[in-house]
């Protein structure tokens, strides 16, 4: 009796399939109890490590405490997991006497292993929100509380938790600091802007720049918040404001602030009160950012449409004055005694023509 070949060819691919299934079958099962174990033991390691973690935090700036998680999710490739529901006492200046008195919250902390062989990886926090004290505040920083907000941050180093979250700090410092951060950092989120006393949101968010990113506001926020104030502020001002988010509050507080002044001393007076508004306000914005960027905030409002050209020849007349009186360091408080009597000031538009073409500053 001859042997059936081809019945014997037609087993051979099932035999195959059915052994391919079984080593499929296998590696799944064992790729399940991997991701079953390592669920189940990274949040007892993660509790386990936070006292070691603390103390090589503590070093570099970061101090944490009371930190709590509801739970751990672990990707399903097994190179990132996802904290639920963090929540952390926080100090920025571990080394003072005020300790722990800033609070962090984050709906989800996802980390992720983008690099498995240089161990470097991204991290993403959503639903965050910082409340500052005074005390953690850098002095370049206007504002103490971060809502709604997303942080993303790519290129870490992941192998060392204390590089990775010394270089996590130094992005923020830079970014929240001097406006510019190199690198992979992606913010947006609400700041409390208080201006006349009054609590004001704003939307945060960076945008970039070349190689950098850079933050700002949206611009339509900032001008409800003028309006709200009233602040007639024009839209290159705006844009000015919009773009310099870390002087954005300091700015619309020293333009309340003149306003205030030149109502005060000169109130039944509109073109005195009109030349201290600008004085006052050059001066306070020379003051504290320097005579360029004052220049460049009050020439944008000379822009405004509808001045006649002695009109605007005063304004930019008195603003330079401004200027200059804070670069002799006059007193604030001497300013409405100068501007009623200093030579030097132009107190009504009809003077323009009178001044001199010579005397007229810029």
């Amino acid at each position: 009796m001859t042997p059936d070949f081809p019945s014997m060819r037609s087993q051979l691919p099932k035999r195959r399939t059915h052994r391919l299934l079984v080593l499929l079958l296998l590696v799944g099962s064992l790729w399940a109890l991997a991701w079953s174990l390592t669920s189940a033991l990274v949040p007892w390691l993660a509790r386990k490590s936070l006292p070691m973690l603390q103390a090589r935090l503590e070093p570099i700036g970061i101090g944490l405490g009371d930190v709590a998680f509801s739970g751990i999710r672990i990707s399903p490739r097994l190179n990132g997991l996802v904290l639920s529901d963090l929540q952390a006492r926080l100090d920025l200046k571990p080394r003072d006497q005020i300790k722990l008195r800033s609070r962090l919250d984050i709906a989800t902390l996802a980390v992720r292993l983008t690099d498995p062989i240089g161990l470097r990886g991204a991290v993403q926090a959503t639903g965050l929100e910082v409340r500052l004290d005074p005390s953690d505040r850098s002095p370049r920083l206007p504002f103490d509380r971060l809502a709604n907000a997303r942080l993303a941050i790519g290129d870490l180093p992941l192998g060392d938790p204390r590089q990775a979250a010394n270089a996590v700090r130094e992005k923020l410092r830079a970014l929240f600091s001097e406006n510019v951060a190199i690198g992979e950092v992606e913010f947006s989120g609400e700041v409390i802007l208080v201006i006349g006393g009054v609590a004001q949101v704003a939307k945060l968010y960076t945008e970039r720049v070349g190689e950098t990113f850079r933050l700002r506001f949206r611009e339509d926020d900032i001008q409800a918040i003028a309006q709200a104030n009233s602040m007639d502020l024009v839209p290159e001002q705006i844009e000015i404001v919009s773009l310099y988010p870390l002087r954005a509050p300091v700015i619309l507080a020293l333009t309340d602030q003149a306003r205030a002044l030149a109502t005060k001393h000169a109130p039944d007076d509109v073109w005195l009160q009109d030349a201290m508004r600008h004085v006052i306000w050059s001066f306070l914005l020379a003051r504290t950012f320097g005579p360029v960027f004052a220049t460049s905030v009050t020439d944008a409002q000379e822009l405004r449409p509808g001045n006649t050209p002695n009109e605007r020849a005063m304004d930019f007349h008195n603003n330079a004055v401004g200027r200059r009186l804070a670069s002799e360091n006059v007193p604030l408080a001497a300013l409405p005694h100068r501007v009623r009597s200093d030579l030097d000031v132009i107190r009504h538009p009809d003077e323009v023509e009178h001044f001199g073409k010579d005397r007229l500053l810029r």
